[in-house]
């Protein structure tokens, strides 16, 4: 059925509403429609029809304007190689421990930490950590990383511009695994506290505006081999500026 009788004018002055707001445009097109209930779709000016259309593009625009941002991760790494991160594994030997540990990367983007955790010659901790970096992560919660590991509990670390007695300071939190499963581990910002060569440092403050290394380590008092495969290191709870 067609509307019969005198066409509505709704050629630009529903254009104007609609450049007027998208709450303006629904009522006023709320009035068209009830005004004139005899019309249909195939009696309608090809004006509404288009402004219609247009009308609900800027308002899911508008809308999404409005909302606020969403949580967005930011990756530290992925490795995959394409980070530019030099990781490195630093032992207990540097102290005279003999613990070993080692790296292998994999085809499909994973990097797996392994090796022998020893705890003669007072030794006990095998790490690898990253170069130089210069992140400001101050507008996150804290770290996600996926990890398939051994079921033994390993450390995240952070490393800013601290000092203590000239040295750098470590910021350390714990993670678990589960053996032989991928789990996702979030380990917020302010459960990392400080130290330097297991001296606790409680005055120290992890000022996560300048991170500038981030390292992985073992060293929970067994002797054993040990074997961690990591996805991702990224945070979580950010919002998009």
């Amino acid at each position: 059925m067609s509307f019969e009788g005198p066409r509505p004018v709704i050629g630009p002055w529903m254009l104007l509403v609609l450049m007027s707001g998208p709450l303006l445009f629904s009522a006023a097109f709320s009035l068209v429609v009830l005004r004139f209930p005899a019309m249909d779709t195939v009696g309608l000016h090809p004006t509404l029809v288009a402004a219609c259309g247009l009308g609900l593009f800027f308002s899911g625009g508008v809308k999404g304007a409005d909302e606020p941002s969403a949580s967005r991760a930011h990756s530290i790494t992925e490795f995959d190689g394409k980070d530019g991160i030099d990781w490195q594994v630093v032992n207990d030997g540097v102290m005279g421990g003999l613990s070993e540990g080692k790296l292998t990367p994999s085809e499909a983007g994973t990097m797996l930490f392994s090796g022998m955790l020893s705890l003669e010659n007072n030794g006990g901790f095998s790490t690898f950590r990253s170069g130089g970096l210069k992140l400001d992560l101050s507008s996150h919660l804290g770290l996600l990383l996926r990890v398939k590991g051994d079921g033994r509990t390993y450390q995240v670390r952070l490393a800013t511009d601290a000092v203590f007695r000239g040295m750098e300071v470590s910021f350390a939190a714990e993670f678990t695994t589960t053996k032989g499963e991928w789990v996702e581990a979030k380990v917020p910002f302010s459960a990392f506290k400080g130290s330097f060569r297991g001296l606790d440092l409680p005055e120290e403050r992890l000022d996560t505006s300048k991170v500038r290394r981030v390292s992985i380590l073992i060293g929970d008092k067994k002797q054993a081999p040990f074997a961690v495969e990591l996805d991702f290191i990224r945070t979580y709870g950010a919002s998009a500026p």
